[in-house]
């Protein structure tokens, strides 16, 4: 299940996680993502914030799996 995770204010996709085993420590966090970017989207420069649970969206990608999409802002 590919964990993606992009700005709320402009879509911009800030990291993808697509497949156990594509680096050695796993999904990073919400607060590892913002960190990355030093708390500001390096598209429209909003700042970045924690996600709430409203902020997660899961979506079918296919007819058996799910992707997961965490809006930061």
């Amino acid at each position: 299940m590919p964990v993606i995770y992009v700005c709320r204010v402009c879509g911009f996709k800030l990291y993808e996680f697509e497949r156990v085993g594509q680096d050695y420590f796993g999904v990073p966090t919400p607060s590892e993502v913002i960190n990355w970017y030093g708390g500001v989207c390096p598209k429209c420069n909003s700042k970045l914030n924690r996600p709430s649970l409203e902020d997660v969206i899961i979506k079918p990608l296919r007819k058996t799996s799910y992707t997961r999409v965490l809006a930061l802002h």
